[in-house]
C-alpha cells in the first residue's frame, strides 16, 4: 500500500526499509514557522502494533526519548497514529552514514576515529545519564553530517524491543556484527554494552571491516561471546599501539574490564588524541602517558564531557540520513539481526525482527508534536496552579489547626479512664517483662486517683516495678567481680545470677539452696513479702532478695522444662540406638554412651538417661574385664 500522507506530513519517497517498518522523507504541511520543513518519518510495520505490550512500550520509549536533548542525538519532532499505523517524525540529516563511507572503501585515520569516538561518547553520556542505553551502536546508526559532526540514529529502538531479552517474536535484537557478549548471551544489558559496540565501530573505521566475520547468525553470536578479535593494527598498521590497546579493552568479553563509564572513556580518548598529536620530538619512541581522572564520574552523573554541548531544541529519537545514493547490498557479508537475507536499502534503516500477527483494525488518526506536548503540559500546569495554591493553603490551615488541637491535648491532663486504658493496653500488647513502659502513667494514676477502685488493681504493678528495678540493680552488681558491702543473702543471689547464662543448672541449684536455707517456710511465695506472724530475723531487704531468687528460679525451671521437652526425646532415641548397636558393635556403642554422659551429665532433666548410660557402659566394661 502506497502511503501518501501521515498526520500533517506529505510523504515524498521511501529511503529505507526494514523489519520494523519503512522510513520516508516528508514535508510538514502545517502552519507556522515549521511549515514546509522536511523531515524523516518512520512508519512502523502494522503487525508490530499488534504485538503484546508493544503500544505501551512504544509510548513509554517516546516519553524516555523526550528527555534526550543533545546535538549528537537526532531530534524527535512528533509521533502519532493513522488508521492503526504508528509513526513518528524526526530530524532529517543531510549527509551519509559511517556504513556508507566504509562501504565506499573509505578508511578512517586514527585521529578521525578518535574524534568520532569522542563525539559518540558525549552523546552516549547524555543518554546514559537519563537511564537510556542504545543497545545497537553500529556504523549505520552513526550519521556524518556535512560539517563532519556525528549524530546517533535509532536511539532507543533496541531498548524499546529488547529489554534484557535477545529475542522477540522469533528474532534477535540488535546487530550481530557489533553486539556485545552480554547481549548475545542473554545477560542484563548495561551502558557497557554500548562501549563494546563503539569499540567494534572504531575497529571497522580503521580496518574497513568489523572485528568478526561469520556466515550464519549463530556463528556470529558465538564469536561475539567467546572469540578474541585480531589486533586492528593487522589491518591498519598506522594505528597507534595505544589506540589498538584501547579498542581491545572496549572489546573485552567481561563488562568489568571495560571503562567505568563513557565519561571516563571519552576523557581518555581526548587525552590520547592530544598526546598522539604532539610533535615527534616530544613523543617518538616514548610510552604514551594518559592523565586519568582523579575521581572518575560514576554512571548517571551529568558532569560535562569535554565540550559536551546540550541541544536547546526539542527531544530526539531516531535519526535518518537522506542519502545521496543507495548503498550496496550487505556491507560485511555477516548477517544482521533485522533482515539476514534482505539488502540494506537505506543507511539508517532500523534493524529488527518481523513480528507475527494480523493487520490491526483502524484506530483513527492522532498526532502530537513535541512542542505541542510541552505547551499542553505548561497550560495544564498553569491551569492547575491555582488549585495547587488553594490546596497548599488548605493544607497549611489543617496543619495549624492540627497543631493547635495537639497542643491542647498535650496541655490537658489525661483523665483516669484514659490513663487506665493506656496502662492496660500497653500491658496487653507488651507483656509484664518490662513495666518501665507504663511507669510514668502508673505513677500519674496512683498519685492523682488514689481513691479510684481500680487503684488496688494497679498496685500489683507498683510492687512488680520495684522488684524489676531491684533485679536490674542486682544484675548490674553481679557483673562487677568482688562486689563488697552486701549481705549474705544478696551475695548468694548475685553469685547464682552471675552463672545463669553459662551454667543454668548450677545457678538453679544455688538459688534453690538459698531459698531452702533462708526461707524454708515460704514466707515470700508469690512475690509477697510476709509480715505480721513472720518472726524470722530477715530484714525487709533480705525478703526482697528472696522474692527475686524465687522469681529467677521459676524462670530457670520453666527454661529447663522447655529444654527437656525439646531435647529429651532425642536423648532417649540415641540411648535406645546405642543399646541396639551394642549387640554387634560394642566399641561404637560405648562411644555413644560416653557422649551422652559428657553432653548431658550436668542437665537435671536428663539425669535418668545419663544414669542409664553409665550403667550400661559399666556393664559392658565389666564384661570385657571378666
Amino acid at each position: 500500500m502506497k502511503i501518501e500522507k501521515l498526520g500533517p506530513y506529505r510523504i515524498e519517497r521511501q529511503i529505507g526499509k526494514g523489519g520494523m517498518g519503512a522510513v520516508y522523507t516528508a514535508t510538514y504541511e502545517g502552519t507556522g514557522a515549521a511549515a514546509g520543513t522536511r523531515v524523516a518519518v518512520k512508519a512502523l510495520a502494522p503487525q508490530l502494533a499488534m504485538a503484546e505490550g508493544f503500544r505501551e512500550r512504544f509510548e513509554a520509549e517516546i516519553e524516555s526519548l523526550k528527555k534526550l536533548r543533545h546535538e549528537g542525538i537526532v531530534r524527535l519532532y512528533g509521533y502519532g497514529e493513522q488508521e492503526g499505523l504508528l509513526f513518528y517524525s524526526m530530524e532529517l540529516v543531510e549527509g551519509t552514514s559511517l556504513e556508507e563511507e566504509i562501504n565506499k572503501g573509505r578508511r578512517f585515520g586514527w585521529r578521525e576515529t578518535l574524534q568520532i569516538g569522542i563525539q559518540v561518547c558525549r552523546a552516549l553520556k547524555h543518554a546514559h545519564d537519563h537511564g537510556i542505553v542504545h543497545r545497537d551502536i553500529k556504523p549505520a546508526n552513526l550519521l556524518l553530517t556535512k560539517d563532519n559532526r556525528i549524530k546517533i540514529a535509532d536511539f532507543g529502538i533496541a531498548r524499546l524491543f529488547g529489554g534484557n531479552q535477545l529475542t522477540t517474536a522469533g528474532g534477535v535484537l540488535g546487530t550481530a556484527d557489533y553486539m556485545s557478549p552480554e547481549q548475545a548471551d542473554g545477560r542484563p544489558n548495561t551502558e557497557k554494552c554500548d562501549q563494546y559496540s563503539l569499540g567494534g565501530v572504531m575497529y571497522a573505521l580503521l580496518a574497513g571491516r568489523p572485528p568478526f566475520r561469520a556466515k550464519t547468525m549463530p556463528e556470529m553470536l558465538q564469536l561475539q561471546r567467546f572469540a578474541e578479535a585480531e589486533p586492528v593494527r593487522r589491518y591498519a598498521p598506522e594505528t597507534p599501539e595505544q589506540l589498538d590497546r584501547l579498542i581491545q579493552q572496549l572489546l573485552s568479553k567481561e563488562p568489568d574490564n571495560r571503562f567505568p563509564n563513557v565519561l571516563v572513556l571519552g576523557r581518555h580518548m581526548e587525552a590520547m588524541e592530544k598526546a598522539l598529536s604532539r610533535p615527534v620530538a616530544d613523543s617518538a619512541d616514548a610510552e604514551l602517558e594518559i592523565d586519568w581522572p582523579t575521581n572518575p564520574a560514576k554512571p548517571g552523573v551529568t558532569a560535562p564531557l569535554g565540550k559536551d554541548v546540550t541541544h536547546s531544541g526539542t527531544d530526539q529519537v531516531i535519526l535518518h540520513v537522506e542519502p545521496a545514493t543507495n548503498p550496496p547490498i550487505d556491507l560485511y557479508g555477516a548477517p544482521t539481526i533485522a533482515q539476514p537475507q534482505e539488502p540494506v536499502v537505506a543507511p539508517s534503516a532500523v534493524t529488527s525482527t518481523q513480528t507475527a500477527g494480523s493487520t490491526p483494525q483502524p484506530r483513527g488518526t492522532r498526532f502530537t508534536t513535541v512542542d505541542e506536548d510541552a505547551r499542553r503540559r505548561q497550560m495544564q500546569e498553569e491551569h492547575e496552579s491555582q488549585w495547587v495554591v488553594i490546596a497548599r493553603w488548605s493544607a497549611l490551615l489543617l496543619l495549624v489547626g492540627g497543631l493547635a488541637w495537639f497542643g491542647w491535648r498535650l496541655s490537658r491532663p489525661a483523665s483516669d479512664d484514659e490513663l487506665f486504658a493506656k496502662i492496660t493496653t500497653t500491658i496487653e500488647k507488651e507483656g509484664e517483662e518490662d513495666l518501665r513502659l507504663i511507669e510514668t502513667d502508673l505513677t500519674n494514676f496512683m498519685q492523682r486517683f488514689p481513691d479510684d477502685p481500680r487503684a488496688s488493681e494497679l498496685a500489683v504493678y507498683v510492687d512488680q516495678l520495684e522488684f524489676q528495678r531491684l533485679q536490674r540493680k542486682a544484675r548490674t552488681r553481679s557483673r562487677i567481680a568482688g562486689a563488697k558491702g552486701v549481705g549474705p543473702i544478696e551475695q548468694l543471689y548475685l553469685a547464682g545470677l552471675a552463672i545463669v547464662e553459662t551454667d543454668p543448672s548450677r545457678a538453679a541449684a544455688m538459688l534453690a539452696d538459698l531459698i531452702d536455707l533462708y526461707d524454708p517456710l515460704g514466707v515470700t511465695i508469690d512475690g509477697q513479702v510476709a509480715t505480721g506472724n513472720d518472726r524470722s530475723a530477715l530484714t525487709e531487704e533480705d525478703r526482697r532478695w528472696l522474692v527475686l531468687a524465687r522469681q529467677e528460679l521459676a524462670k530457670l525451671d520453666a527454661q529447663t522444662t522447655e529444654e527437656a521437652e525439646q531435647q529429651l526425646p532425642a536423648v532417649k532415641e540415641r540411648l535406645a540406638a546405642a543399646e541396639i548397636v551394642a549387640r554387634n558393635r560394642p566399641e561404637q556403642a560405648k562411644r555413644m554412651y560416653r557422649a551422652i554422659i559428657r553432653l548431658y551429665g550436668k542437665e537435671p532433666w536428663a539425669a535418668a538417661e545419663v544414669a542409664q548410660a553409665r550403667k550400661l557402659l559399666d556393664e559392658m566394661e565389666t564384661t570385657e574385664t571378666e
